[in-house]
């Protein structure tokens, strides 16, 4: 284990370092501040001087402008351009040219030919130059050129006597003087650079190391230019408003511009070690001042871990590490009263005050080792005691848990000196008898139900206790204690499904129930795997045998447990609630197969059963309306089929269920009739539109008498409430004739088809030929009695 850190360590690293981490986001935050602050005065300042360069230079050309229109204007001009004598001209452009402080002056025609220039011959040779004046000469103008590394700004006036009689040009050198004039304006670094070339000539500089510049950004545009060694913030403007030749670029140091926050930057960082340091100082004496009576405590607390809470703890100090002492004292006693109730309560039941299951199982164990030794038996009973829920939802659960009390009243009074009773549940009791066996436990059973049925009173109501027991026995179901518990209530769950008083756990339960469970949990993946198949069993019309509709049946290719009938685990999935998906997966895929074998040709009555918890779902008329929209089938073409036993779990809710369902048009069909419990009171209140007689009854109808009477009598009763009637199960050709002659409208079963899956229902249909199973006169004779069959 790596090194302890102490608590001294702690609180300084605790303090110091988020002081620390405030101190440098602070200072980060401020330099990020200062620094956008800069540039942005930075960039103010350049547009500043951008302006006031544009403005000197406006104004600069303006009186320039002036005086090449003077000298245009001079009478000495225009009388030595009337003689045409090129020396006078010349030299009156030379005077004037001085007088203006003009580098170079010209006079052209008006077609723009060179009459006379202050050029010496050697000059007159620059072509460019001249050419430049010439072209320049064409039309009143200012502009800039670039001849031999030298540019000009160049001014041309029209030279009148009163008519225009030539043009008089008059350039001016860009030169470094006026870089410094520009320089001295604005504050900044300034450059003069011609662009007229293939790559930007710079003509002068005020800047040591003038940055990398870019011509092509628009005009007067602040931009960042990466120099040799810092970067500068970079506008330029042409020297001649609307012109490209020469630019005017000012730039500013971004270095030189921080140059004022550095010191600023250095106070800051000063400041924040000197504060560290003063706070580390003081941290490190307080937390000295407080680490003594925490270890005092801690030392103390180490004893009540290895159960010493009579040492008490002592400090002088008054602050609230004394109060804390004192607090730590009352607690150690306070302790020490309540680890022995801790103890019991882990062990036993708060209602009852009777073992809870781990220490039965602790019990238990200890008893099978003694078995072990001196093999003897040893036998657990689950006992649960019944109606509780009913008994909760009556008298309330304060009543419920004043009966559990009395019945562990009842039989701890009962047990023997080295019999165990522990309560495993809310109304489930754990008994073991150590020596006996299931024939032994089973007589015990018989004196649990004498002790328990002889009735408690409760208040003013007498309550007579029923139980269900399951039993297992060591060594015959198990060796160990918690397969003995799970067995007993294995076996105790197993009776009250079969509604028997005890029975005691056969070998291979636990498998069943391990499969059933794993039913169950599968079904919902199942689902949406695609591994349920909805199958249709054809029903035919009696008596001309045309194929009327179908019943959707399921089918389930488990990929570990195989092929799973309904009977598998339609029942798992009613107890565990799936049995909701399952139906609504059903009727989708029924409704679906319906609707493609209307496109076949195939106009069928389509019947899907509805359980117990779909009757109890008010949701379900509104899934079934959606269901029939999507798919876009009539409603008078889906049939639900339900049995007697799941609408008398709940009349009043399964009938309005039922209700809303036939508002819709859907048709209601009690199915497996005459196997239930209902009264005919109860079946004249049910929406109802046909019977469905059960294959119990039609499959021997023609060798049980007794069964016959059964089916025509159902058959004139469901007449005679205007209901139809569907036989099921018919397995040959004479008890179809006999069901044909009793009036029945449907029938189904195995002599007609086996459930089909949908392709195959559909080769079914091409193949079929109805045939008729009863003349109208034999049918008549068949509803007036039993004697009258149709051959």
């Amino acid at each position: 284990m790596g090194k302890r850190t102490t608590f001294r360590s702690k609180l300084l690293l605790l303090t110091i370092l988020p002081l620390a981490v405030a101190q440098a986001v602070t200072l980060y935050a401020v330099m990020r501040t200062v620094e956008r602050d800069v540039r942005q005065q930075a960039k103010e300042s350049l547009s500043i001087g951008a302006l006031v360069a544009n403005e000197f230079l406006a104004a600069r050309a303006e009186q320039l402008r002036t005086s090449v229109a003077v000298l245009a204007a001079d009478y000495g001009l225009k009388e030595a351009t009337a003689t045409g004598d090129e020396a006078t001209i010349r030299s009156v452009l030379e005077n004037h040219s001085r007088r203006v402080g003009a580098d170079v002056a010209a006079l052209f025609d008006l077609d723009g030919a060179l009459v006379a220039s202050t050029l010496d011959e050697s000059m007159r040779t620059r072509s460019d130059l001249v050419r430049f004046m010439a072209d320049a000469s064409r039309q009143r103008s200012e502009s800039t050129t670039l001849v031999d590394d030298t540019a000009y700004h160049l001014f041309t006036v029209p030279l009148r006597a009163p008519l225009p009689i030539g043009w008089v040009v008059l350039g001016f050198e860009i030169d470094t003087e006026l870089a410094a004039r520009l320089y001295d304006l604005t504050g900044l670094d300034v450059s003069l650079l011609y662009a007229g070339g293939t790559a930007p000539t710079v003509l002068s500089s005020r800047s040591a190391s003038p940055a990398d510049i870019d011509l092509r950004r628009p005009a007067e545009t602040v931009y960042m230019a990466q120099g040799e060694a810092d970067q500068s913030l970079t506008i330029q403007t042409p020297f001649v408003r609307g012109g490209d030749g020469v630019f005017v670029v000012l730039q500013r140091s971004v270095r030189d511009a921080m140059q004022p926050y550095v010191e600023a930057r250095r106070g800051l960082l000063a400041f924040g070690a000197a504060l560290l340091a003063v706070v580390a100082v003081a941290v490190a004496w307080f937390s000295t001042s407080i680490a003594s009576p925490l270890r005092t405590l801690g030392a103390a607390a180490r004893r009540m871990i290895s159960g010493d809470y009579g040492t008490q703890v002592t400090l002088r100090s008054r602050d609230e590490f004394g109060e804390l002492a004192d607090s730590f004292n009352a607690m150690q006693t306070a302790i020490a009263e309540r680890e022995q109730r801790i103890s019991h309560q882990a062990l036993h039941d708060l209602l009852t005050d009777l073992p809870n299951r781990a220490s039965v199982l602790k019990e238990l164990t200890l008893r099978i080792e003694q078995a072990r030794t001196s093999d003897r038996p040893v036998a657990v009973l689950s006992i649960s005691l019944a109606r509780m829920g009913e008994i909760s939802s009556t008298l309330g659960h304060d009543a419920a848990d004043e009966l559990v009390k009395m019945a562990a009243k009842h039989l701890r009074a009962s047990l023997a000196e080295d019999e165990v009773l522990g309560r495993s549940g809310t109304n489930e009791f754990v008994l073991v008898l150590p020596g006996q066996d299931s024939d032994d436990a089973q007589g015990c059973v018989e004196r649990i139900d004498k002790l328990l049925g002889s009735g408690v009173t409760l208040g003013r109501v007498d309550i007579m206790l029923q139980t269900e027991v399951g039993i297992a026995v060591f060594p015959r179901h198990g060796k160990n204690a918690d397969d003995l518990l799970r067995f007993a209530s294995i076996a105790r769950t197993e009776a009250e499904k079969s509604s028997e008083r005890v029975r005691v756990y056969q070998a291979g339960r636990k498998d069943e129930f391990v499969r059933r469970l794993r039913i169950v949990n599968d079904l919902p993946s199942a689902l949406r795997r695609g591994e349920i198949e909805v199958y249709l069993q054809p029903k035919v019309a009696l008596p001309g045998g045309e194929a009327c509709g179908a019943e959707a049946l399921v089918r389930w290719q488990h990929p570990e447990l195989g092929n799973l009938r309904p009977d598998d685990f339609i029942p798992a999935a009613e107890q565990s609630g799936t049995i909701v998906l399952l139906t609504r997966h059903v009727l989708s895929e029924a409704v679906r197969h319906c609707c493609a074998l209307e496109k076949t040709g195939h106009t069928l009555q389509i019947s899907v059963n509805l359980a117990t918890r779909d009757l109890l779902d008010e949701y379900l008329p509104y899934h079934v309306m959606q269901t029939l929209k999507d798919h876009r089938l009539p409603a008078e073409r889906l049939t639900l089929e339900v049995t007697e036993s799941s609408i008398m779990e709940d009349v009043r809710r399964t009938v309005i269920v039922l209700e809303l369902l036939r508002d819709l048009g859907a048709k209601i069909s009690m199915d497996d009739f005459g196997t239930g419990h209902s009264s005919l009171a109860q079946l004249r209140n049910i929406p109802l539109d046909e019977l469905k007689i059960d294959k119990s009854f039609v499959m021997t109808l023609c060798e049980d008498a007794h069964n016959d009477a059964i089916v025509r009598t159902t058959i004139e009763l469901a007449h005679g409430m205007g209901l139809s009637v569907v036989a099921e199960g018919v397995e040959d050709e004479a008890a179809l004739r006999r069901i044909a002659a009793l009036g029945c409208e449907q029938a189904q079963g195995y002599f007609l088809s086996k459930p089909l899956a949908a392709a195959e229902l559909v080769l079914w249909l091409q193949r079929y030929e109805p045939r008729p199973w009863a003349d109208r006169r034999g049918t008549l004779r068949a509803l007036s009695g039993p004697q009258a069959v149709p051959e």
